[in-house]
Formats: structure tokens, sequence, C-alpha cells
């Protein structure tokens, strides 16, 4: 939800929050569902065109579309925040709810050699971004939806992988520039 959060506050789009209670088993309100059919946050209702969109990456794609910032227009430039933003969307989001979970959890046998098998993941997906990151100042150059997508999870990084920052200064520098955007900066309060 930062993600979007973030997003949001760069493009100064005027928005509204509304808390969604689940109900048990992850079920939600039938209303809920027909704007996320997997009754999972965030997601989005735009007033002005009817859209209703769910999944975080999805999101972040509407609004660049809908603002005309934070997506390359070249075809080429677009391709390459796209394919971060997917680097996010299939890996580094599932490997730390993976984390999460099995840090958090008691019962299997096996729980520790799967948390070692996720924390390893992510400290490869960590040097795929530290030498993505070498001699740039955001992944794609420019400021995009992709660094967007990817920094929340660099800040909760040490909490839930007990993975360092410091290990990957280029990594580090990276989510410390966008640490100090004022959107950023507002998206937490």
């Amino acid at each position: 939800m930062r993600k979007v959060a973030i997003m949001l506050a760069e493009t100064g789009l005027p928005y509204t929050s509304k808390y969604v209670e689940k109900q048990g088993n992850g079920k939600c309100s039938d209303a809920y569902r027909a704007i996320s059919p997997n009754c999972t946050a965030p997601a989005i209702v735009d007033d002005e065109t009817g859209a209703a969109v769910f999944e975080s990456g999805a999101i972040l794609c509407y609004l660049a579309e809908k603002t005309g910032k934070l997506l390359p227009p070249s075809l080429r430039d677009r391709a390459d925040v796209l394919k971060w933003l997917m680097f996010e969307v299939a890996n580094i989001g599932p490997i730390m709810i993976e984390l999460h979970h099995h840090m958090l959890s008691d019962a299997a046998d096996n729980a520790g050699s799967l948390l070692q098998r996720h924390r390893d993941r992510m400290i490869r997906c960590c040097t795929i971004l530290e030498r993505q990151l070498a001699g740039r100042e955001y992944l794609c150059g420019n400021y995009s939806v992709a660094d967007i997508a990817l920094y929340p999870w660099s800040a909760i990084l040490e909490d839930m992988a007990e993975i360092s920052l410091a290990d990957y200064p280029n990594l580090n520098g990276w989510a410390s520039r966008i640490s100090s955007r004022p959107a950023v900066q507002l998206s937490t309060k």
C-alpha cells in the first residue's frame, strides 16, 4: 500500500483513503470483491474514468498513464522501467512475503531451511539490484514507477530479511535518495 501512497503523493492526485475490513479467512464484501477480486489491498476506483484497479503494480502503471508521470514516453525506455517493475512484482514482493511468513511461523519442521532459502533468494535479488544501480541514481536512470515499487521493500529489508543495506552501497545510496524525496516522506504520515 505504501507504493500507491508514494505514487499518489508524487503525482499530486487528490484521493480519499478508505479502510476495508476483511472478514474471516480473507473474505471481503461483495462490493469490495467487485473492485478487487482477490480481496486484497490496495485497490483504487477512479471516479473520473470509472476504472477499478487492483494490485499495486497495475495501480502504479494506471496512475502513471493517467498523469503522464514516472513512466517514460519512449517504447524502449518504458520497457526498461516495466521490466524492473515486473522484477518487483514477480520476485521481491513474493520472496519478502514468504520470508515474513516463515519468520513468524514456528509450526513447520523445515521453517529454518525455507527461511534460509528465501533469504538466499533475496540476497540474489539485492545483488541484481546492486549491479543495476552501479553508476545510476535510479534503476532506469530517471526516477520511475519501478523505483516506487521497489523502494518500500528496501526500507524493511533488514527487519524482514536480516539483510543489511550497508552490504550493498549502490542499493543503499538509491534507498537514501528515495527516502529523502518529499513525496516519500509525506507517504509515511
